[in-house]
């Protein structure tokens, strides 16, 4: 049988919905092992034997990928390749396939969260207002803030970006989409919202910032003490994307001191000494009474990850590709040349 390696203990129900939908077909059911590998020492023990592997956040460094002789395809459970050792993926012929966000449920999941975590930050929702009902007190003040005719920043102009501009354009936000990269004259001609290269223009008249833009080395530590700084007083921060793009401490410090007037991660920070995701429920920021973490849920609901969903869907896709001895349908570290293992008769196997 094809071994298929689901890494790691998150996001659970890719786990459940992919063997769900696999079970119910008659060409898969019989060719098909999933293997859950919740520890790094059982995805060791799993590797000699895997044919595809998912990382989920999980890392998949060089021994992970020399270990698996058999290993054909690193399908990754939606858009996220950052933990994966391409290089040596690519040198030792294995393919390393993902879901793009836009269409799979992904960056429209993802932009409804960025929006609900900017309307709870607006509206006081975790802490204040609750005070509020249990005191039985109507109204009362500090007033919530609505997203209509506020400045809105979106960081980053991707499948996630591109959707969260439209709808907070509906919502009637003042919107500015930030992009280092060339706007494309006929993709972008709809878009009804400011256009600029540099974060640092948008910030001085930004009230409310969304990141949703790739790590990269530009991007490390994007919101820092100097980049808040250029924030006016009381602006809200959200972060969709990576963990990295913020820096801990410059975040913590605009919080007490006011400059930042709430912040939102669904992907932790950046720490000198602990690790982005999961991020840690007993830091200092976790406790602040103007922050909100959700546990990485941006692009994680059914519409994406259930058993209909279109993630699901297309990783079972990459699965039947391996079956076939063909490429997946998403090939992201294409070579030059063919050293794919597509001609390794592993499958089928015991």
């Amino acid at each position: 049988k094809c071994r298929v390696v689901f890494a790691g203990p998150h996001f659970q129900a890719g786990l459940a919905s992919t063997k769900a939908l696999i079970h119910r077909s008659q060409d898969l059911s019989d060719k098909v092992e999933i293997v859950h590998a919740p520890t790094a020492a059982d995805l060791m023990s799993a590797a000699p034997t895997a044919d595809i592997a998912l990382p989920f956040m999980e890392f998949f460094h060089s021994d992970f990928i020399r270990a698996a002789p058999r290993l054909r395809l690193i399908q990754q459970f939606g858009v996220g390749l950052e933990r994966i050792d391409m290089d040596e993926a690519t040198n030792n012929g294995v393919a390393v396939s993902n879901v793009p966000a836009i269409g799979s449920g992904n960056a429209e999941s993802t932009a409804e969260h960025a929006l609900m975590l900017t309307m709870m930050l607006l509206r006081h929702v975790t802490v204040d207002l609750p005070r509020r009902f249990n005191q039985k007190e109507l109204g009362g003040l500090p007033l919530p803030r609505a997203l209509l005719g506020k400045n809105a920043t979106v960081v980053g102009y991707g499948s996630v970006g591109s959707t969260l501009c439209s709808y907070l354009i509906h919502m009637g936000a003042n919107v500015t989409a930030i992009r280092n990269r060339k706007w494309c004259h006929i993709e972008d001609a709809g878009v009804v919202a400011k256009k600029l290269p540099c974060i640092k223009q948008a910030l001085p008249s930004t009230d409310v910032l969304i990141l949703a833009c790739t790590v990269t080395p530009a991007t490390w530590h994007l919101m820092n003490s100097e980049t808040l700084s250029l924030l006016p007083d009381g602006a809200i921060v959200v972060n969709v994307s990576r963990g990295p793009l913020v820096e801990h401490a410059a975040i913590l410090d605009a919080l007490e001191s006011g400059k930042v007037g709430g912040f939102a991660s669904d992907v932790g920070v950046s720490h000198e000494s602990k690790p982005s995701e999961p991020w840690d429920p007993e830091d200092a920021l976790s406790k602040h009474p103007n922050t909100i973490f959700t546990p990485h849920v941006g692009g994680y609901c059914d519409l994406s990850y259930g058993e209909e969903g279109h993630i699901t869907a297309a990783v079972v896709e990459g699965i039947k590709s391996v079956l076939r001895y063909e490429p997946p349908p998403v090939w992201v570290n294409k070579p030059q040349s063919d050293i794919w293992r597509s001609s390794d008769p592993v499958i089928g196997s015991s």
